[in-house]
């Protein structure tokens, strides 16, 4: 039982890690997909430059709190489903 707490807590944690990394350049690709100016720049980096002069960091990290909450149960249960399919098939990591 110890081993799914820990399953769920370093998968949960894990995602929460992954998200608050990339969250920033998702934040601009979702910028990019969504503005319907075929003149708006294409370059994510730009994009967040501009994103940090007009809302500063709040701004490269709008959607944080629903995306956490999302990435904890979603990757906590990746890791106790692949942990459950390793020990179920009897693969065993060394």
């Amino acid at each position: 039982m110890a081993e799914l707490g820990i399953g769920i807590l370093s998968g949960g944690l894990a995602g929460i890690a992954s998200w608050s990394t990339v969250l920033p350049l998702d934040v601009a690709k979702t910028m990019i997909q969504t503005n319907p100016d075929h003149k708006f720049t294409r370059n994510p980096f730009t994009l967040l430059r501009l994103v940090y002069r007009q809302a500063g960091l709040r701004g490269c990290y709008a959607g944080l709190g629903p995306t956490i909450m999302r990435a904890f149960p979603a990757n906590a249960a990746a890791v106790v489903t692949w942990e459950f399919a390793m020990k179920f098939l009897g693969i065993r990591r060394e």
